[in-house]
């Protein structure tokens, strides 16, 4: 899983020139991590009584039971039953996409299943336009269903949502966090290659570019807590995977994926955000 993201943080260098890449980018990873039984679309969520979510960049459903329904106008339709996630897809991150995606959880809240749940929404956003700390604020401002059960916000290495669904992947790391989880992941310092837990890179004190580069690979630096801090994307999004797979398993009554219990406690080490 870390191979898979660390390709995938490597071929979107340019975010705000993706567009529908980003979204196919992200459809693309998580095709090669969650299990066969699960497709991966685009499209909109129905119910039986003719209602329907907005258009929902990434669906992931069960293709073992019954796959899209094609419409006329080439719009795929998911019948609310056996799709399992709705991943909104955002190049850059801000309050107003903050506020539009909670509308959309919420269209999809709305929707009356025949079975036991609704699906999960999650945001994956690329770049931020604003702090960490702001968009933390922007996020708890929501109403508790529009607020996203997972998210991501990559380029500032952010990971947070609802403490039910990071709890299986975390442990009793978050045994006392609040219900709604929001920290970043931030670049660990390494001692013969190996991630030291709780110490970090430091910019260096003259820097005048807003990445990091480290072994040929760039890291974003951002600013939490009054101060700059060197953030790890990759880990952020890998975190993000295995939490999505491990949701997966359980809607459906499977076991927890044993690639959860591979995860180090250095890869898990989170910054909350107060």
């Amino acid at each position: 899983m870390q191979a898979e993201v660390d390709v995938f943080n490597r071929l979107i260098k340019h975010w705000g020139e993706r567009g529908r890449e980003n979204e196919l980018s992200l459809a693309r990873l998580l095709e090669n991590l969650i299990p066969k039984r699960y497709g991966v679309g685009s499209g909109m969520v129905i119910d039986h009584l003719d209602r329907y979510s907005q258009q929902t960049d990434i669906i992931v459903y069960d293709q073992a039971n019954e796959p899209g329904i094609l419409a006329q106008s080439t719009q795929v339709l998911f019948p609310v039953e056996n799709v399992r996630a709705c991943i909104e897809v955002k190049t850059s991150i801000n309050k107003d996409e903050i506020q539009e995606s909670g509308k959309k959880r919420l269209s999809l809240r709305q929707l009356n299943s025949m079975s036991s749940a609704l699906p999960l929404f999650h945001l994956v956003g690329y770049k931020p336009a604003q702090e960490p700390e702001t968009i933390a604020k922007h996020i708890r401002a929501l109403g508790n269903e529009e607020k996203p059960d997972l998210f991501c916000i990559i380029d500032a290495g952010m990971i947070g949502g609802r403490k039910q669904i990071l709890t299986p992947v975390f442990g009793d790391a978050l045994k006392n966090s609040p219900d709604y989880i929001i920290g970043v992941t931030y670049l660990h310092s390494r001692i013969g290659g190996q991630r030291i837990k709780g110490q970090y890179e430091e910019p260096p004190v003259d820097w005048t570019e807003p990445k990091l580069l480290i072994d040929g690979s760039s890291y974003p630096i951002i600013r939490t807590a009054g101060s700059w801090k060197v953030a790890e994307p990759s880990r952020s999004l890998l975190i993000f995977c295995a939490a999505l797979v491990n949701s997966l398993a359980t809607h459906d009554g499977h076991a927890s994926p044993a690639i959860t219990h591979y995860l180090s406690p250095a890869t898990l080490d989170l910054s909350q955000l107060s």
